[in-house]
């Protein structure tokens, strides 16, 4: 399975320079849940890595899409400028909407 990270510029530069190869530079949170949706249509990328900043700012387009697809699995992570408080941790949400337990960390 292919990974993929949309966030923004210096994140995605970043991320480049490592030598990633699926990785699309986003300035709004609208552009990203566009460039997502595309690769709900290719079966063949099961994780998606985005900011916290862009995450934050689409809770509802995740959630939405956790509960439908299977694949991809949509994971924030902090930018290059630092980390933001992070709302809600979707892996977290997501094992207490299937199966009713709420994990403390």
């Amino acid at each position: 399975m292919k990974m993929a990270i949309i966030a923004d510029e210096d994140t995605v530069n970043c991320f480049k320079l490592g030598g990633f190869g699926y990785a699309f530079s986003v300035k709004t949170a609208g552009e990203a849940e566009k460039r997502i949706r595309e690769f709900l249509d290719m079966p063949d990328f099961g994780v998606i890595i985005t900011t916290d900043h862009i995450a934050n700012k689409m809770r509802a387009t995740i959630n939405e899409i956790t509960e439908e697809h299977e694949y991809p699995i949509i994971v924030s992570i902090p930018s290059v400028e630092g980390a933001s408080k992070v709302l809600v941790d979707p892996i977290t949400e997501l094992i207490k909407r299937k199966t009713g337990i709420e994990l403390k960390l």
